[in-house]
C-alpha cells in the first residue's frame, strides 16, 4: 500500500463516463482479493480507448476521474486495490473507525477498483469500518497499492 494518497485532500470520481456502461461487477459477499491489478488494467484500458462511443473522460461529475491522475503510477505497476484487498489491509493492521486517521494517517473514504453495479463502485469507509457501493460519479480519495 502506498504511504500517502494521490494528491492528499482531493476527491476524485471513479469514472464518470462509465456510469451505466461498464459491467465487471463483483458481488458484495464475493472475495476478489488479488484482483486489484486486473480490475485496474481493465478499467484503465476502457478509460484510454478512444473508440468507445461514450468517451473516456469526465463529463458530468464535479470531480476529476481518478484514472486521469494515476496514469503514470499505473504504468509504473501501481493499481487501485480491490474491495477485498482494502478489507484485508484493514484487518491485517487492525485499522478501526477510531484509529484510521490518528494512527495510520488514512482518510475517511477510498475508492476500490471493484464495481458493485454498472452505476457504482465499492469504496472503503474507514469512518464506519465497512465497504460500500457508491456512484462512480461521487467523490472519494485514492490510494494505490503495488506488489514487489
Amino acid at each position: 500500500m502506498a504511504l500517502e494518497d494521490i494528491n492528499p485532500g482531493t476527491y476524485y470520481c471513479w469514472y464518470d463516463a462509465a456510469y451505466g456502461k461498464l459491467n465487471k461487477t463483483v458481488g458484495s459477499s464475493e472475495n476478489d482479493f488479488g484482483q486489484g491489478r486486473e480490475n485496474t488494467e481493465y478499467v484503465n484500458n476502457k478509460w484510454n480507448d478512444p473508440s468507445l462511443p461514450w468517451g473516456a473522460h469526465n463529463a458530468n461529475s464535479s470531480y476529476d476521474d481518478m484514472w486521469e491522475v494515476i496514469q503514470e503510477e499505473i504504468a509504473d505497476g501501481w493499481f487501485v486495490p480491490s474491495k477485498s484487498e482494502w478489507a484485508a489491509f484493514a484487518k491485517a493492521f487492525d485499522i478501526t473507525s477510531s484509529n484510521y486517521s490518528s494512527k495510520y494517517g488514512l482518510s475517511h473514504y477510498y475508492w476500490s477498483s471493484s464495481q458493485n453495479s454498472t452505476y457504482t463502485a465499492y469504496y472503503a469507509d474507514f469512518g464506519n469500518g465497512n465497504i460500500y457501493g457508491g456512484s462512480v460519479r461521487s467523490g472519494n480519495y485514492v490510494r494505490l497499492a503495488t506488489t514487489f
